[in-house]
């Protein structure tokens, strides 16, 4: 059978639009429209009209990835082309099974359903493609562990692209997986990330590691992450990438030296974190070119298996409506990312996503969008634009997020967040903790994430409360917060073991309008802000911060201030904690004059500044509404009020105190007890049935 059409690229590429309008519909999502043909998305509603998938009758996922058929006929034979292979001009259609052998070249790429295309395992191969990979039937990239598999996007016109809708547009090229197709990125394993046992100098030639990672080959790519103050120079950006010469066990010997110091830092707690190392490199890759960035998308009712996987140079930009400083900007184009799964709902159910860098993307990295049950496992972000991990928000602050219910990140890293321009870059994120329920992060890493007000490592972003388990997850070297939470919460969260360590703004930034967080046994230290900014009160139970250890390390006058509060609430209690290392004192009240006063308690909780340096009211601020104080190992809890006076005991607190009764008798400290891991989890290859 004749299963391609060579002609001139461009005629080639218009029989691709033509072979995929006149395929479109027996295999499609229910509900999804026609092949597009380039048209702007309809007003109001961003992502097309049609459902999303699955189509009705569609067969439930099997419990293991199937067995790839590998005895297909060879891309190189001649004869199953009908005399000649195809050539890079060529919209080539794949109806039945073909091994890819050697390195091709075609205008575009269709494989039907019932038909696959596998790259060869023992070989090192790249298929380029100068339009749309789809996939309705199965495409493998799964190369032994010597071997290097690449798809890629060479001649991608940014540009051209449309962006949103649930189908395949020509003009946007990418890999798309519909209906029921099945991808299987399945490179070797290799240990995401591993952190440094040792103080690391410039100069450098060789890396202690705090553990032997497993797969890292010469060659790789690593990135070593800022560990410096926030008083050092481009503390949140002093990266360095370096190249593996040799790997002995724990030690890697590198190609080059070092240019930046990434000291150890001992945060107390029990935790010392060295800089993480990021390897970069892996043997299967999906990538367009840095001129013209490509995109994944995923809309099979087929889960995918998405392992080990290099995904580079994704999510184009178009040209921005703004300017800044008198030169124009670009902006994210809808739906076209690095890895996106989109509107999938339960068929994503079992999804695993392990082992995956995205790098040097100019969108979003990881978009479980509307997609539920995906979990993302010891994946790395690395020098990518807009939120890395994230999906679509709401259309405007009254209007909730759509949810994803049960995502995992576990062990994953969002390295290096950036935003055009960066003044602009308002409560950018590595980690953005969206709407849905049953979802959770864990031993997590945001580092190097840059932007504006309200940006950080973690976001509870507003209009968009989802219920997370999140523990172990660290946030340092972040050029504003490392927790931004703004949210007008109706349900209980909880951040334990969660420590944040030289971010330039706020350890925690926790704020709007009402909510009931509980935090609870973890460190802040050395962030430049301070360890806490309380802008919200609490709702129901209230907001408290107990068994922490906040350290302002010098960098910071206050290891807490309370700011502007929006609307009057409940009381925020700091509990069972230790302050110390800050400039003035250990906590600042400076609610606002045009908000609501101050309603907190600051109980059992010890303080390593002099004496007197404990509290502190501004005396721009209004009245309290309440501030109860009582000291570790005291029984005596006293008020607070503005007015004159020397204070209790002669302290400069600049306020009255009266005796007071507290809502619960006295406890003694309760200092954190960090339990991380100093490396990412453990992965494997995909296991058939």
């Amino acid at each position: 059978m004749l299963t391609w059409l060579a002609a001139g690229t461009a005629a080639a590429l218009g029989g691709g639009v033509v072979l995929r309008q006149s395929l479109a519909g027996a295999d499609e999502p229910a509900g999804a429209a026609a092949a597009q043909t380039g048209t702007a998305t309809p007003a109001g509603h961003p992502h097309g009209t049609g459902a999303p998938p699955p189509a009705a009758g569609s067969p439930q996922p099997s419990a293991r990835p199937p067995v790839l058929d590998a005895g297909g006929r060879k891309w190189s034979d001649a004869k199953g082309w009908g005399g000649k292979p195809p050539g890079p001009g060529s919209a080539v259609r794949i109806t039945d099974r073909v091994v890819l052998d050697a390195d091709a070249e075609v205008g575009s790429l269709l494989v039907e359903p019932g038909g696959s295309l596998v790259f060869a395992a023992d070989r090192t191969l790249t298929l380029a493609s100068a339009g749309n990979v789809e996939v309705r039937g199965v495409l493998a990239l799964a190369p032994d562990a010597a071997h290097t598999h690449t798809l890629r996007f060479p001649q991608v016109d940014e540009h051209r692209f449309a962006g949103g809708g649930m189908t395949v547009v020509d003009s946007d090229t990418g890999l798309w997986v519909t209906g029921q197709g099945y991808l299987r990125l399945d490179g070797a394993p290799r240990t995401a990330w591993v952190r440094a046992a040792a103080d690391l100098e410039p100069g450098d030639t060789a890396l202690k590691l705090a553990a032997a990672p497993d797969g890292w080959q010469p060659g790789d790519e690593l990135a070593v992450t800022p560990t410096a103050p926030p008083d050092t120079a481009d503390f949140s950006t002093a990266y360095d990438l370096v190249t593996v010469a040799r790997v002995d066990g724990a030690t890697v010997t590198l190609t080059g030296p070092l240019r930046h110091a990434h000291p150890r830092v001992a945060t107390g707690g029990g935790a010392t974190f060295g800089a993480e190392v990021l390897n970069l490199s892996r043997n299967v890759r999906i990538e367009g070119t840095e001129q013209g960035r490509a995109h994944v998308h995923l809309t099979s009712s087929r889960p995918p298996d998405v392992r080990h996987a290099a995904l580079r140079w994704l999510g184009p930009r178009a040209a921005g409506k703004d300017s800044w400083d008198g030169k124009p900007v670009t902006e994210p184009v809808l739906g076209r990312y690095g890895l996106h799964f989109h509107m999938l709902l339960d068929t994503s159910r079992g999804t695993v996503v392990e082992g995956v860098v995205v790098r040097d993307t100019g969108s979003h990295a990881f978009v479980p969008h509307a997609s539920h049950g995906i979990t993302f496992r010891g994946c790395i972000s690395h020098d990518t634009w807009e939120d890395a991990y994230w999906w679509d928000g709401p259309i405007d602050t009254r209007t909730p997020q759509g949810p994803s219910d049960d995502i995992a990140y576990d062990g994953c890293v969002a390295s290096r967040t950036v935003f055009e321009p960066n003044p602009r870059a308002y409560r950018l994120t590595g980690f953005s903790l969206g709407a849905g329920t049953g979802s959770s992060a864990r031993d997590c890493v945001a580092v190097g994430v840059q932007g504006a007000t309200g940006a950080s490592g973690y976001e509870w972003p507003e209009t968009s409360e989802g219920v997370w388990t999140f523990e172990r997850c660290l946030a340092h070297n972040n050029l504003q917060n490392g927790i931004f939470v703004w949210l007008n919460a109706e349900h209980h969260h909880t951040v334990t073991q969660y420590a944040a360590y030289h971010n330039g703004g706020w350890g925690i930034e926790h704020g709007a309008y009402l909510n009931d967080f509980d935090y609870t046994a973890s460190v802040l230290y050395g962030n430049a802000a301070g360890g806490i900014a309380v802008h919200a009160l609490g709702r129901d139970k209230g907001t408290v911060f107990d068994g922490l250890l906040i350290d302002a390390a010098g960098q910071s006058d206050y290891a807490v201030t309370t700011l502007k509060h929006q609307l009057a609430g409940e009381a925020v209690t700091l509990s069972r904690s230790r302050l110390t290392g800050y400039r003035k004192a250990g906590v600042a009240f400076r609610a606002t004059g045009d908000g609501k006063p101050d309603d907190i308690a600051v109980l059992d909780c010890a303080f390593g500044g002099p004496a007197g340096s404990e509290l502190w009211l501004d005396p721009d601020a209004p009245d309290p509404a309440r501030i109860l104080f009582r000291p570790a190992g005291q029984t005596q809890t006293v008020a607070l009020g503005k007015g004159g006076g020397p204070g209790l005991a002669g302290t400069p607190w600049n306020a009255t105190t009266t005796p007071a009764e507290a809502p619960v008798p006295p406890r003694p400290v309760a200092l954190p007890a960090l339990a991380f891991t100093d490396r990412a989890p453990g992965t494997g290859r995909v296991t058939t049935g």
